[in-house]
């Protein structure tokens, strides 16, 4: 079944209102990503994008922020499930071991048990919306870091994503499997490519302590230039 507004507390809806508004930040939390959630974001998306005209970017823009948010909250099941099956993260054999026991477990009952769990355990997923007439800055937090194994599997993963022009190209190249060959990030970048944006606005970081952050910043405009392109000309100059 299809979730709606009507499904959402009151007070949530008013506050998002009056953040579009005020062109303030709006922080979303949760602990999985259930479907009155992904309904929220990308409603929220919509108006965001409506108000500064470019109600056209509200298709990519959606399937990316879900596909970011998913991403973290697996982040949080897949490390509970390590822990578990007394998983080493840092182990290269172990694992490969655990991500074989996290691809069999992956369904949408476990979405609701480890939603519980990763809410008992205070493993969240922060979701920031930070617009203005310029731009529209969305960050993913989730309050786990990435393991040096996990940051080196996205490192590669974007690498062969940049590299290709269509999905049929990437699945051509990446014969890995391991969480779903990276389909979500190919697909975010591709949505970014085709909406003539650059696919560099969109990156993944961990601080190796405490946690992991997603961020894609979309120009509303030619003139406005997003962070990494900003870095690039400061060391050029």
């Amino acid at each position: 079944m299809k979730a709606t507004n009507r499904e959402l507390p009151q007070a949530i809806i008013e506050a998002a209102e009056k953040t579009l508004h005020a062109k303030d930040r709006l922080v979303v939390r949760a602990y999985g990503f259930i479907p009155v959630t992904e309904y929220f974001m990308r409603d929220f998306i919509k108006k965001i994008l409506a108000k500064f005209n470019r109600p056209e970017l509200a298709p990519a823009i959606g399937m990316i922020i879900k596909e970011l948010t998913v991403n973290a909250a697996k982040a949080n099941f897949k490390r509970i499930l390590f822990i578990e099956n007394n998983i080493d993260v840092e182990n290269p054999a172990d694992f490969e071991r655990g991500m074989k026991i996290f691809r069999e477990a992956i369904s949408e009952s476990m979405a609701l048990e480890y939603g519980k769990k990763a809410k008992n355990a205070r493993l969240n997923v922060h979701a920031t919306f930070d617009f203005d007439e310029n731009r529209l800055i969305v960050e993913i937090r989730n309050n786990l870091p990435m393991s040096r194994i996990e940051e080196e599997r996205v490192r590669e993963k974007f690498a062969q994503a940049m590299r290709c022009n269509d999905i049929a190209e990437f699945m051509m190249e990446n014969v890995d499997e391991t969480e779903g060959a990276g389909l979500g990030l190919i697909l975010s970048l591709m949505a970014l490519k085709s909406s003539q944006i650059d696919p560099h606005v969109l990156t993944i970081s961990t601080n190796y302590e405490s946690e992991t952050i997603a961020r894609v910043e979309i120009p509303f405009n030619e003139k406005y230039q997003p962070r990494r392109a900003r870095a690039h000309d400061s060391a050029v100059a």
